[in-house]
């Protein structure tokens, strides 16, 4: 149990150093980026998706008033051509040609989209209104005519009106054409065919449409005859995925509407958005950059000496804990505490000034630093009294240490031009072989240092 709460306290102890450094720093802010960027991009994501239905939505909506206002225009010249045929069904053999030929006008003067009407008695077009520019059409028959018949052999052979288009036409252009059979007495008699002007029919019908949000195209597809194709757009929107697409039945096949959404204002909105999330993002990912260099320098301060930069006696307590316990899991070699006290440094001091005192207190720092292990801890203890932990060790290698700083410390230096020499005291005890606590080992330490310091005093001296 004592070993597991030492690994614990150690492991939490490695996670806090490991806390303090730069990497972790760095590693921290690129996980707060991460994590904005993705949190922005995860908004965008349910946005863009409910923007997508609401849009599917409108261009549904306005695929659908577009399909009513084209079927009202082309209900308005069918009720009109059903007018005819109800006409001739009745007065065939008594209408002459000057009379057909007014209810001709009056059907042309009264319709919108109405290009020109032709009467086929039989199948050969024997009427048309206005004659002006379709004189070439009389006396044609629908036979003969490989473009036009097939829609009109459908015509009477379902007996119903068949809208086909759009057709090249024999005096020229292009047109819709409504088929509508005649029958007498259940027999055959003729064809009227109403050509709808397509250009009027396509202004009446997108009249008042909001072009600027939405973009369509209608393709006519039909099932026999020689019409079909695109009425109005490009083919291309067919394809679209975003596109939402419509169809309506006709007798010979049928209409497609194509629409999709235009609204180019949210792609600057998204833009936006994303573009706030990643500033947002490196914001706080600086941020916390900022915050934990702070909280390691504030850790710092509160846990090292700000003249010399070692480790404070705070630090220095947690340290020796942890060499301890390293001893207790690890079984190496014994763990030393060495005090170093610098001798008569009040003299320095008194005689030099307080500038001359910290100078030399660095020096003697830096000193001890190049002398020992990379691992080991040099901390200023009080004063002018500095502790060493240094682990896995031996006395023989404490006893060259000792050698080794009293060589080095001892060594004359320049402090602003004064040559300055500082004679230490050293002592030094071992865990756990004369000491069983961290408590007793730095006592015992210290009290031979002060031994040594009574039996071996030097002054400190100028030169």
């Amino acid at each position: 149990m004592r070993a597991l709460t030492a690994s614990v306290s150690d492991f939490v102890q490695q996670v806090h150093e490991r806390s303090m450094t730069e990497g972790f720093a760095f590693g921290a802010a690129l996980l707060v980026f991460f994590a904005a960027v993705s949190a922005t991009e995860t908004i965008l994501h349910f946005r863009t998706a409910e923007a997508t239905s609401q849009r599917s939505s409108a261009s549904l909506a306005f695929a659908s008033e577009l399909r009513a206002r084209v079927d009202r225009e082309l209900n308005s010249v069918l009720y009109l051509g059903s007018g005819i045929v109800g006409y001739l069904a009745v007065r065939n053999k008594q209408t002459d040609a000057d009379e057909f030929n007014r209810v001709l006008a009056a059907v042309h003067a009264y319709g919108r989209h109405i290009r020109n009407i032709a009467l086929a008695v039989g199948y050969r077009i024997t009427y048309i209104y206005p004659q002006a520019g379709n004189e070439q059409l009389i006396g044609h028959d629908y036979r003969e005519l490989p473009a036009q018949w097939p829609s009109v052999q459908r015509a009477i052979t379902s007996r119903s009106v068949i809208l086909t288009g759009p057709v090249m036409l024999v005096q020229g252009g292009s047109g819709l054409i409504y088929r509508t059979p005649i029958f007498v007495r259940d027999t055959y008699w003729g064809m009227l065919s109403t050509v709808i002007d397509i250009p009027s029919l396509q202004d009446a019908a997108f009249k008042g449409l909001d072009s600027e949000r939405f973009e369509f195209a209608i393709r006519i597809i039909e099932e026999e005859g020689s019409g079909g194709g695109m009425l109005w757009g490009s083919p291309e929107l067919f394809a679209d995925p975003s596109a939402v697409v419509l169809e309506a039945p006709m007798t010979n096949g049928r209409w497609v509407y194509a629409v999709r959404a235009t609204d180019k204002s949210r792609y600057a909105l998204y833009w936006a958005i994303r573009g706030l999330g990643w500033i947002l993002a490196t914001l706080a990912s600086l941020s916390v950059v900022v915050v934990l260099r702070q909280r390691r320098e504030l850790s710092r301060q509160a846990g090292f000496d700000s003249l010399t930069d070692l480790p404070n006696r705070r630090l220095f307590d947690d340290r020796l804990e942890q060499s301890l316990r390293r001893y207790e899991r690890s079984g190496n070699g014994p763990v030393a505490a060495v005090f170093i006290d610098l001798n008569d440094f009040k003299q320095i001091n008194d005689r030099y000034g307080h500038s001359v005192g910290d100078r030399v207190l660095q020096t003697v720092a830096k000193r001890i630093r190049e002398e020992v292990r990379l691992g080991d801890t040099v901390s200023r203890w009080a004063g002018d009294e500095y502790v060493l932990i240094i682990e896995d060790t031996s006395e023989k290698h404490i006893a060259q240490l000792i050698e080794r700083l009293h060589q080095r410390i001892e060594e004359p230096f320049d402090v602003n031009g004064v040559k300055l020499v500082v004679c230490i005291a050293i002592g030094a005890a071992f865990y756990p072989g004369e000491a069983e606590t961290s408590a007793k080992l730095l006592e015992l330490a210290d009290q031979r240092m002060y031994d040594n310091k009574t039996q071996t005093k030097r002054s400190t001296r100028s030169h």
